[in-house]
């Protein structure tokens, strides 16, 4: 779970950073330094970077609402054990509603 995190995270810290690139080769552009040729490159290495961050998000999510739905069974059957209380069982039901609910 936490490597699957991770990947998204260098993902997006990977958009941010070819943003910034982007927004350095259109400065190089207008003030001669740089071709549009460089400024395509950058463009295109950002829209593949931002496909990466979109399948790492993805599968993000679907991790996460595995481990909540493992969870939510580990629970329930800690509880007929005896081993757990209501309150847990209640806590991961409504993580597991959160992660599967409307998205923001």
């Amino acid at each position: 779970m936490k490597a699957v995190k991770c990947e998204a995270e260098l993902a997006s810290a990977r958009v941010a950073q070819a943003k910034g690139a982007v927004a350095e080769e259109e400065s190089r552009v207008a003030s001669g330094e740089a071709t549009k040729q460089e400024l395509e490159v950058a463009k295109t290495a950002l829209a593949q970077l931002a496909e990466a961050e979109q399948k790492a998000m993805a599968k993000r999510e679907t991790a996460e609402l595995e481990f909540a739905e493992a969870n939510l069974r580990r629970q329930q059957r800690l509880l007929k054990l005896g081993s757990a209380h209501k309150s847990d069982v209640t806590n991961a039901e409504e993580k597991l509603a959160e992660l599967k609910g409307p998205k923001n």
